[in-house]
């Protein structure tokens, strides 16, 4: 089978590190997940990005250590205050040290997000930071999840010993979410001028969705510089006003990510692609970042995800090795290889 001289020459310019432009990405979006032309995408995405990395992956973990209805009222997410049934909670410092020991003892653990509601407290958070920086290894690095932040309060993050933070201006933000899409943006430039590295993600993807806000969404990426971009699939959870919508299938997420990372593999400041939730098409198609979470989950009705949609570090070891990756990458950089004898070392099969 012919493969159409445009799609091989956006193979070219990714393959050569040439800036793939939005009628390129449109382009790559553009096919049937089933068709001929999406398994090449999706290869071809994988063996760029295997080759960018040595074969490497990274796990991070996530904790959700503060919940409260959130006046951020997302139609997608289990905590919006217009539908919650969860009461406020704060995690205790014992009980952030356990869940961190469960992701950390091994000390493969790339980086450890700290995830609270839109609004929060941002002295309990430095404290919340100062103790986690204690428990991890060094290692780890440690990551803010947040709601949109001034720069003087992610300067202060960045200084309690945060390295980077996943802020996103998602799809139809403003539509449905009550969050102002200016305010998103203004966030993820005042947390790389405080010196966060920015992980963002082309999210929540639903079956509704256009090219069109794909590629415009996937760009604010692109063009910010990330170090990390990804593709979540918006989880239909009960209760949420959105869930009705239904869900794109695991398939068309995986080509959606081979597209994102086709199209960001050529930015200077990448050094992984994400995809959630996680599943094995995915990381055949060009994503390599994998997430164990625990605590509060804005996809989850249970009050601990680790009891229900998330999943733990050996699960998360097992598939990435199931995929064939070589190596787990720590927050240092440094590789360690991801073999038989490592999953029997870890308890993870």
């Amino acid at each position: 089978m012919n493969i159409d001289p445009k799609l091989e020459k956006i193979f070219d310019k990714a393959r050569s590190s040439i800036a793939l432009t939005r009628e390129d990405c449109a382009y790559l979006l553009s096919f049937d997940e089933k068709s001929y032309e999406s398994a090449l995408i999706r290869a071809t995405a994988n063996d760029v990005v295997r080759k960018k990395t040595d074969n490497s992956a990274i796990i991070l973990g996530q904790i959700g250590v503060d919940v409260r209805p959130c006046p951020g009222r997302c139609k997608f997410c289990t905590f919006g205050e217009l539908h919650t049934k969860f009461e406020p909670s704060k995690m205790s410092e014992e009980e952030l040290e356990r869940k961190m020991h469960e992701f950390c003892d091994e000390g493969d653990l790339y980086g450890l997000y700290l995830m609270t509601m839109h609004e929060y407290d941002l002295d309990n958070y430095l404290r919340i930071v100062e103790h986690a920086r204690k428990v991890a290894p060094a290692t780890t690095q440690i990551w803010a999840n947040i709601g949109d932040s001034s720069y003087e309060d992610l300067k202060a993050i960045h200084d309690a010993g945060v390295s980077g933070i996943y802020h996103v201006c998602r799809l139809r933000e403003g539509e449905d979410t009550e969050l102002d899409p200016k305010d998103r943006i203004r966030t993820m430039e005042n947390a790389k001028k405080a010196g966060l590295e920015l992980y963002t993600c082309c999210e929540p993807i639903g079956p509704e969705h256009t090219i069109e806000e794909l590629v415009e969404n996937i760009f604010i990426g692109v063009e910010m510089g990330v170090y990390q971009h990804a593709a979540m699939r918006r989880v239909a959870v009960p209760g949420a006003p959105l869930a009705e919508r239904g869900q794109i299938s695991e398939l068309r997420l995986a080509h959606i990510a081979a597209c994102i990372a086709l199209t960001s593999v050529t930015v200077p400041t990448l050094a992984y692609m994400g995809l959630h939730e996680p599943n094995e098409l995915g990381y055949l198609s060009g994503s390599n970042i994998i997430t164990a979470e625990s605590g509060a989950n804005p996809r989850d009705n249970t009050g601990d995800t680790s009891k229900g949609r998330g999943m733990d570090m050996g699960r998360c070891r097992k598939m990435l090795y199931e995929c064939g990756f070589d190596y787990i990458r720590r927050g240092d950089e440094s590789k360690i290889p991801l073999d038989f004898d490592y999953l029997i070392k870890t308890n993870s099969l």
